[in-house]
């Protein structure tokens, strides 16, 4: 299969280092009658001679992250406002599946799953090759039981159940214990939705097409407050309308990563030029990241950008193939249309999947029977993906050796695929074998192209335990905070799938509780 992306040179490169939207609202952030943004000045200090509004917290970026951040600085008594890039509230998160790792969770007890701290730690630092902050790994295994129920209980998000109405829990890449919870709607925006009316009630105003560009610092070295540029076009910042915002506690960073920023991640890995799609929304680019490294913040991991290995070329974007894809990757094969075999375990970490797919060259087939479909999988995701042409069916697998001119050796890699899947045991490449896995059997089949594109950036500004943004000396920066895709270290190498909303959902819970506690400001 004809693809654009030098592998040879791209997979050199990753070895190495490899939506509801609110307007402006009043309540809160009140502006303050001292003149207009254009005609504001910077005193001696640095600071603006004016400030246009001003409140408590100001939290920058209105996915996971953000959402959880101002929830919590509202909560606790703050004056609170998001700032958002773009047209609707959300990010990434309101499009991404909602998979969220949860260790020692009631759903893993109820089904006789073994699981642990330890456990979760190892399998995100194994992913990670090491370079994770592992006391921060330890963090989002012990509170994501509590963020889970947070959800239940607070939100009300629903989870998907199984036949006898007790959540569902699934395998998912690089995890050696099955411990992954799939929300019942089927995407982000099912923890999206309800934190945006969550803030609503509370009055938290969340303003839209607000592009943040500087962070100001005072003499001490505090940060007091952010620019923004209102309607800015596209993503450039020397567009749109300045307005500068005051935050008498603290700022909050959570403005995700820069994975559609094409020209930032070439610095970092020249090969992920814009020949490699990207599922990220539009809004995953590098202004605030940027602005705040300007403003002192220390940036690690920059470099480590990850490929997610269940996508189809033929759409572009995220599209429907991922939320289908990933899915079934613990239940189906996936194998070289070339050779007719399997080249690496379907339930490799990310990377690992990533750069076996991209060394081989081609697309992979991923194959797999309508039994061995998740139900809830099944049902939401199955047919648009068919809708959208990724994915073809087939009544006998006979018509798939046909449809895609497969060799004889495909017969014999079936064959023992389904040995495995029997045995519990896969002896070629490791893959843990589900226990309700089933050998692919008489049909129909579902045949998707899946191949890399690029999902998520593990670098951005370093924060410490209280989730305060470090500086070039390793100490805190007064009055700044961050969580999210926004901050680097957390993940090392490689994230390790459905750990990012446990990310997300934990730490930006705690930058917002933080900051909202902040009284050094004066």
């Amino acid at each position: 299969m004809e693809t654009s992306l030098d592998r040879r040179g791209f997979l050199k490169t990753l070895a190495i280092g490899s939506v509801v939207a609110a307007g402006a609202g009043l309540a809160g952030c009140a502006p303050q009658q001292k003149g207009g943004a254009s005609a504001v000045t910077t005193s001696g200090t640095g600071l603006p001679e004016a400030w246009d509004e001003e409140c408590d917290v100001v939290v920058v970026g209105s996915g996971y992250a953000g959402l959880s951040a101002a929830y919590e600085a509202s909560k606790a008594g703050a004056d609170t406002m998001i700032v958002e890039k773009m047209s609707t509230i959300g990010g990434n998160s309101a499009i991404a599946d909602g998979d969220f790792a949860v260790c020692m969770s009631s759903a893993q007890k109820a089904k006789g799953i073994e699981d642990s701290v330890d456990k979760y730690v190892a399998d995100m630092m194994t992913a990670g090759l090491g370079l994770n902050d592992e006391a921060k790994c330890r963090v989002l295994a012990e509170k994501s039981n509590d963020t889970w129920e947070w959800t239940r209980s607070e939100l009300g998000v629903e989870w998907d159940v199984d036949e006898k109405g007790e959540v569902n829990v699934i395998p998912y890449g690089g995890h050696n214990t099955v411990r992954t919870i799939h929300p019942a709607l089927g995407h982000g925006s099912a923890m999206t939705v309800p934190l945006t009316s969550k803030l609503d009630e509370m009055g938290v105003p969340m303003k839209t097409n607000r592009m943040v560009v500087k962070f100001f610092r005072d003499e001490t070295g505090r940060v007091m407050g952010i620019q923004v540029n209102e309607k800015a076009k596209g993503n450039d910042p020397a567009t749109g309308d300045p307005r500068y915002i005051k935050a008498n506690k603290g700022v909050v960073l959570a403005s995700g990563g820069f994975g559609k920023d094409v020209a930032w991640r070439m610095q970092h890995d020249p090969h992920l030029d814009d020949t490699v799609d990207c599922t990220n929304q539009d809004g995953a680019t590098a202004e605030a990241l940027a602005a705040a490294m300007k403003a002192g913040a220390l940036a690690v991991h920059l470099d480590w950008i990850q490929l997610g290995p269940w996508c189809s070329p033929d759409e572009t974007g995220y599209g429907k193939g991922p939320s289908y894809i990933d899915a079934n990757v613990a239940y189906g094969m996936s194998i070289d249309p070339q050779t007719g075999k399997r080249i690496v375990s379907e339930l490799a970490d990310r990377r690992v999947y990533s750069n076996a797919i991209v060394e081989n060259g081609v697309p992979l087939l991923q194959i797999v029977d309508e039994q061995n479909i998740p139900k809830w999988n099944f049902e939401a995701n199955l047919q648009p993906a068919i809708d959208a042409g990724i994915t073809k069916k087939f009544a006998t697998i006979d018509e798939v050796i046909a449809a895609y001119s497969l060799p004889d050796e495909f017969k014999a890699q079936f064959a023992r695929y389904n040995g495995y899947v029997e045995s519990g045991v896969d002896e070629e490449f490791g893959k843990m074998i589900p226990k309700d896995a089933k050998p692919l059997g008489a049909g129909p089949y579902y045949i998707t192209r899946i191949w890399p594109k690029v999902h998520h950036t593990m670098g951005g500004v370093k924060t410490n335990m209280d989730a305060q943004v470090l500086d070039v000396d390793l100490k805190p920066i007064p009055g700044f905070y961050a969580a999210g895709e926004a901050t680097g270290g957390v993940h090392g190498a490689c994230r390790l799938g459905s750990c990012a909303t446990a990310d997300c959902l934990v730490n930006g819970r705690l930058a917002g509780q933080m900051a909202a506690k902040d009284s050094a400001a004066q």
